[in-house]
């Protein structure tokens, strides 16, 4: 299948890798069919990219990746629009909003897109967890922690 994309230009992807939303990505509801694609080989960021806008793609990666101790828990109503029957069924990933300071990226930990690995359905979900921001800085990441500068005894 292929499809259009602003950023890519035209671009083949497989029609069973499809993700359908019954509901779009908030701000967005009436885009329901989007693809992943690739950033670069082995790089954490991919794009979100709409099959009818092509336009509109979003930075996603996926939480765990930067904050290993996110954890996700959704209703029992969302997991059954998802038809997820155990959570290793679901895929997770958040948006990634990069402003025009680099520094000031953030991921939203707050409503992740879960997708139901096998039947490429999926729903953004709103966590009921106070831990977590829909603007939560990637550079507070513990994956991206620099280690502590060794001290030299003299």
């Amino acid at each position: 299948m292929r499809i259009n994309t602003q950023r890519f230009g035209e671009i083949e992807i497989d029609p069973g890798t499809v993700i359908e939303m019954a509901v779009g990505p908030f701000g967005f509801e009436t885009l329901r069919e989007f693809c992943l694609i690739e950033h670069a080989p082995d790089c954490d960021f991919r794009w979100l990219q709409s099959l009818s806008d092509p336009g509109l793609a979003f930075v996603v990666v996926d939480p765990m990746q930067f904050f290993p101790d996110y954890e996700v828990e959704i209703n029992d109503d969302d997991a059954r629009d998802l038809d997820l029957e155990s959570p290793s069924d679901a895929a997770v990933l958040s948006i990634v909003t990069i402003p025009g300071e680099i520094g000031e990226t953030s991921v939203n930990l707050l409503g992740p897109i879960i997708i139901n690995a096998a039947s490429r359905k999926a729903k953004q979900v709103i966590l009921q967890n106070d831990a977590y921001m829909m603007r939560h800085r990637l550079l507070d990441s513990p994956a991206l922690a620099r280690p502590p500068a060794a001290e030299t005894s003299g």
